[in-house]
């Protein structure tokens, strides 16, 4: 069984262990202030979810939901994770969570780099309604300098940033990939996502502030349940 660390503790080890380590984004440095670690062991710390791109009023419909929860059979449930799910009737469901990050230099850019692991149980070559439920949900990353959420536009709830649709990335966030599984049966699996190769350019605000946002655009139409079990930000001068 994997050891269960808090956030604070696995931070404080790996400042320990890479406190000589050169600023490059592969070797898993700490960069204090700029990085944090997510393990949903202590309880939100600080993420909250949405959706978006679906009509105004038909929560109940789209089965909307999100909590903290264990990871689900046959993974470790002594795990704690973020849980959000969704049924996308529109053929476009966005389900994302955001959290903000302070203490910025006022008006900075910053090369954004997140890391995911979540526990998924869509095969990537799986089909489904209007597409498959691995390959056709695409996971996405970014930043925006004030909080994301979702505006009603002509009865329709919309994203106040720009996060693209669906297989194309947006100026706000970009794919990282789907959330398919290599696995040939509908059995929940932990995957990692991330975007070290690419770093994303982003502008904390005037008060030295941004909010993170990782998210899935589905273009499958049914339900996906996801679990987020860890995450890692680095904002990078």
């Amino acid at each position: 069984m994997r050891k269960i660390i808090t956030r604070m503790t696995f931070a404080f080890l790996l400042i320990l262990t890479f406190a000589s380590c050169e600023e490059e984004v592969e070797c898993g440095c700490i960069f204090p202030p700029n990085e944090y670690f997510y393990t949903f062991e202590a309880g939100s710390e600080g993420w909250e979810s949405g959706f978006a791109d679906y009509p105004v009023g038909e929560d109940n419909f789209y089965e909307l939901s999100s909590e903290l929860a264990p990871l689900p059979e046959p993974l470790d449930q002594n795990q704690q994770a973020f849980m959000i799910a969704g049924n996308n009737h529109s053929d476009d469901l966005f389900m994302f969570i955001t959290n903000k990050v302070t203490n910025l230099t006022p008006n900075a850019t910053y090369r954004l780099v997140v890391e995911a692991e979540l526990a998924s149980d869509a095969p990537e070559n799986s089909a489904g309604i209007g597409g498959s439920p691995g390959s056709s949900v695409y996971f996405k990353a970014g930043a925006f300098s004030q909080k994301p959420e979702a505006i009603e536009q002509d009865g329709q709830w919309r994203m106040n940033l720009d996060k693209g649709n669906q297989s194309q990335g947006g100026t706000d966030m970009q794919v990282l990939g789907t959330v398919g599984t290599d696995l040939e049966d509908f059995t929940y699996t932990l995957i990692n996502r991330d975007n070290r190769n690419s770093p994303l350019q982003v502008k904390a605000n005037n008060q030295g502030e941004l909010w993170v946002i990782v998210g899935t655009d589905s273009g499958f139409e049914g339900k996906t349940t996801l679990y987020y079990n860890r995450i890692t930000v680095r904002l990078l001068d």
